[in-house]
């Protein structure tokens, strides 16, 4: 069997196959318990005292069968309605398969017009979140939280930090089964540090890399992140990392 190697901080994190997936014995009225455990310097992950490997992909609209069938064990989702399936359809048919799900959660974007000053419209969008977290928390294919999706690209605002932590200790108040993570447009030493600052409540951290993937290592050491992370999304090198002609157009691989 061959193994596909990512890190967590900076050590070895195997996404191999699971002979045994927690969530397939689970019982539908009882959540899973996943932790994250360090020993020996090396991050772990676990569901139900079971170590659980992520093999993962990242669905949106995809064939949840498909990917058992080829012997993942997880993915990701980015918000709880994605407009076709709601949250608990997806989770009913994660676990129907024996899957875990990363579930997301939508969080305002600045570049899309959310000013995180307006403290009352944070206020509302944390009240609105702690209601999906209230309905999903206790589903025994939910495998983290996934606060928000790039909340880094093309943002100016350092406080859209401050209201991910105070969703991510609102979940942990109702919900004590589950890790939260947010998920950030590529790395740089500017966002580890203001979350590590504003933020410190997160669990993990989720990198989304393309063609740097290589490079993620030794850049999460380098920029001072001592928690445990995980790539979210990682695939084809990406149009804004290849040359381009002299019109303008990214020039495929």
């Amino acid at each position: 069997m061959e193994r596909v190697k990512l890190s967590i901080v900076g050590v070895p994190f195997l996404l191999s196959f699971m002979a045994f997936n927690p969530a397939v014995h689970q019982n539908m009225n009882q959540p899973a318990k996943v932790t994250i455990v360090l020993s020996d310097g090396k991050y772990s992950l676990e569901v139900n005292g079971e170590p659980f490997y992520i093999n993962g992909a990242g669905l949106e609209f995809g064939n949840i069968a498909s990917l058992a069938k080829y012997k993942g064990n997880s993915f990701r989702t980015w918000r709880t309605d994605n407009g076709q399936n709601t949250a608990l359809e997806i989770l009913d048919e994660a676990h129907k398969h024996g899957l875990m799900v990363t579930m997301g959660i939508e969080v305002a974007r600045e570049r899309h017009g959310f000013d995180y000053n307006d403290e009352q419209a944070v206020a509302n969008q944390l009240d609105r979140i702690r209601q999906e977290v209230m309905s999903l928390k206790d589903h025994p294919a939910l495998l983290i939280w996934a606060i928000g999706n790039e909340l880094n690209l093309r943002y100016t605002n350092y406080k859209v930090w401050d209201a991910v932590n105070d969703i991510s200790k609102m979940i942990h108040q109702i919900d004590p089964n589950h890790p939260t993570t947010t998920t950030l447009a590529g790395i740089s030493k500017r966002e580890i540090d203001q979350i590590k600052k504003r933020a410190p409540d997160l669990d993990l951290l989720s990198f989304q890399v393309y063609g740097e993937l290589g490079r993620l290592p030794r850049q999460v050491r380098s920029y001072g992140w001592n928690k445990p992370y995980i790539v979210t999304e990682w695939g084809a090198t990406g149009h804004w990392e290849v040359p381009k002609t002299s019109w303008g157009v990214p020039i495929e691989e």
